[in-house]
């Protein structure tokens, strides 16, 4: 029990932390929503040293939950990006465009688009890169009128262990969860 809350601190610091940089230079607290393991969101908002979450309630009064949590497609990022950036080069673009638009066709119109990273950077750029990858991958969905809401997660969910070149190369992805 002990690691399962430190492994939910760890995450909603890396969640607030960001926001809370953020606030310094904007001068303003975004909320963000947090899915906890089993789909239920949470808003969840950094006052600097302190920070605030609650569950998000619907109408009735009840947590929002069951939210989708199955990945539809995941990019590895050397398929899209170069290591360390996060500019789409031209086949990734077209291989977007492509997926985006069966997608759309299909009748799914709403994303949520997750970056990850490996752990050599530091968390910060890491959580930044991530984001700055999954934006990237957004704007393709938007230019097909796709919602999106993007995400990153920075090294912090790998699927492969960092102490390898194969695994920071899988640890390096972009997941598209479609709603």
């Amino acid at each position: 029990m002990k690691s399962f809350i430190r492994t939910v601190l760890f995450v909603l610091g890396s969640v607030l932390l960001p926001l809370n940089a953020m606030a310094l230079e904007t001068g303003s607290y975004p909320a963000a929503i947090w899915i906890d393991p089993e789909g239920c969101e949470h808003w969840v908002l950094d006052l600097g040293t302190e920070g605030m979450m609650s569950p998000r309630l619907d109408r009735e009064g009840k947590p929002v939950c069951g939210r989708s949590t199955e990945i539809c497609m995941e990019f590895p990022d050397d398929v899209l990006f170069k290591v360390d950036e996060a500019i789409l080069s031209a086949s990734a673009i077209d291989l977007l465009r492509s997926y985006f638009s069966k997608e759309m066709a299909s009748g799914t119109s709403s994303f949520i688009i997750k970056g990850h990273t490996d752990s050599t950077g530091g968390t910060y750029y890491n959580f930044d890169l991530g984001r700055a990858r999954a934006e990237a991958v957004a704007a393709i969905a938007r230019e097909f009128g796709a919602m999106t809401q993007v995400e990153s997660y920075g090294e912090l969910q790998p699927i492969a262990s960092n102490d390898t070149e194969d695994g920071r190369r899988r640890n390096r992805r972009v997941e598209i969860l479609c709603e």
